[in-house]
């Protein structure tokens, strides 16, 4: 079952909407104005239905707003059909575009598309508190602000994020990052961990086990160095 925040102020809309995906597995959360509506989202809305012309803040402000924090899908449902106005929302983050007047069957599939695509690749993605990583795109995300880490920077924090709470030694790691074949020495696996350390601060997840080597926890208690 889906958790819909709808943000509207036309009571008529809404009641149509809620009552055309009440009755086929989706929650969905009323908001009438774009105040309301931050106050409202939160991480276990799975997506967000957001008009424009509201009173207060505007529906695109609204996303830009919701863009900070979250990453869940957006729908604009607007009667501004202007090129302009849909550019901007897409530039915003949002993440389909429907003009009124709709179809609550038409809108119903989208949301069940956007949804269930959203689901599967939520799959892939493992959070760690403040830091995320999906292992299939190699993107990686400290509070929820993506970074990019060079090849053998993505390989190291995988290696570790996938074997958590376990020490892994330093020519273990040099190993299975650089091969069996690399004729340099353990320097490279702290330097690369320094490296590391410093994009995804300040997720001080990766722990020193002196002399030995490396442990990724993400408690937030925990020392750094051991």
């Amino acid at each position: 079952m889906y958790k819909i925040l709808l943000v509207e102020d036309d009571k008529n809309i809404r009641e149509i909407i809620v009552k055309y995906f009440s009755k086929r597995d989706f929650i969905v959360i009323e908001a009438i104005d774009g105040y309301e509506a931050l106050s409202k989202i939160s991480c276990s809305i799975d997506l967000v239905l957001l008009d424009i012309m509201m009173t207060g803040i505007d529906g695109l402000e609204v996303c830009y707003q919701i863009r900070l924090k979250h990453q869940c899908p957006i729908i604009f449902i607007s009667a501004l059909c202007d090129e302009e106005t849909q550019l901007k929302a897409f530039e915003l983050g949002g993440d389909d575009y429907i003009s009124k007047p709709f179809l609550p069957s038409v809108l119903y599939a989208k949301c069940v598309a956007i949804c269930k695509r959203q689901y599967q690749n939520q799959m892939n993605i493992k959070q760690f508190h403040d830091l995320s990583i999906d292992y299939t795109t190699h993107q990686v995300w400290v509070q929820n602000k993506e970074i990019h880490l060079a090849y053998k920077e993505y390989l190291l924090l995988e290696y570790l994020t996938k074997n958590p709470y376990r020490l892994l030694e330093r020519e273990q790691i040099l190993d299975v990052i650089w091969g069996y074949d690399y004729y340099g020495d353990c320097r490279a696996v702290d330097t690369y961990i320094k490296k590391v350390r410093q994009k995804i601060a300040p997720c001080q997840y990766i722990h020193t086990v002196f002399k030995v080597g490396y442990v990724f926890r993400d408690g937030e208690n925990n020392e750094k160095d051991i």
